[in-house]
């Protein structure tokens, strides 16, 4: 059909091009593969670290009072009745530690389970009627969304947010009340896209569009 000659220069390096530019595709679309998957992997990691970071800073710490000391009178009668006392004091240090250990006593609670427990209690906050309600039978895997790690998947379950079609639901609105009570940065769920990203991840899972 094609009067081509094989042994011809033009359509070797015709042949030529050909392979290179298949092989440059096939090579770039190996490499999209492969580290798509380590970026979100980074990215869902740094979330992690940025919610933690946040967490510590909300936290305020109180610092042990520093214990008074006692000053040794310059009375000389005195003086062997004040070393015999500060004498006592050295050989029971249990009652300094003990005084530390009450005012350490006093630093605010900042475990995971606090945290939850905190953020399920501001859950009526949300518009529910119309994100849309979920039970935890229901739940799909929030960690598809880049930018929710285990931790965020954590708080969000325990404000009553289970699915991608809750997320898709979400608007500005419910993006900044929601962003404010997991103690997200402010503005971080908006710019990861969590709404469209769950309305793809929906789609590629049931088959069908919100």
């Amino acid at each position: 059909m094609f009067d081509i000659d094989p042994l011809s220069r033009p359509v070797a390096i015709a042949e030529i091009l050909l392979l290179l530019g298949a092989s440059t595709v096939f090579g770039w679309l190996m490499a999209r593969l492969i580290f798509s998957d380590r970026i979100q992997a980074l990215r869902t990691q740094i979330a992690e670290k940025e919610a933690e970071l946040e967490n510590c800073r909300r936290t305020k710490i109180v610092a042990p009072k520093k214990k008074e000391t006692s000053v040794v009178p310059a009375d000389p009668v005195n003086r062997l009745a004040a070393s015999e006392a500060d004498s006592h004091m050295v050989s029971q240090p249990s009652l300094y530690t003990s005084s530390e250990t009450a005012d350490i006593s006093h630093i605010p609670a900042t475990s995971e389970a606090a945290v939850l427990a905190r953020i399920a209690s501001r859950a009526p906050e949300l518009n529910f009627d119309r994100i849309g309600r979920a039970t935890p039978a229901e739940a799909d895997d929030l960690k598809d969304i880049v930018g929710i790690g285990p931790l965020l998947e954590r708080k969000l379950h325990s404000l009553g947010i289970f699915t991608y079609r809750q997320i898709a639901n979400f608007t500005k609105e419910d993006m900044a009340k929601v962003n404010d009570i997991i103690e997200f940065f402010p503005g971080r769920i908006e710019r990861d896209n969590w709404v469209g990203q769950a309305k793809l991840i929906f789609e590629r899972k049931y088959g069908s569009k919100i």
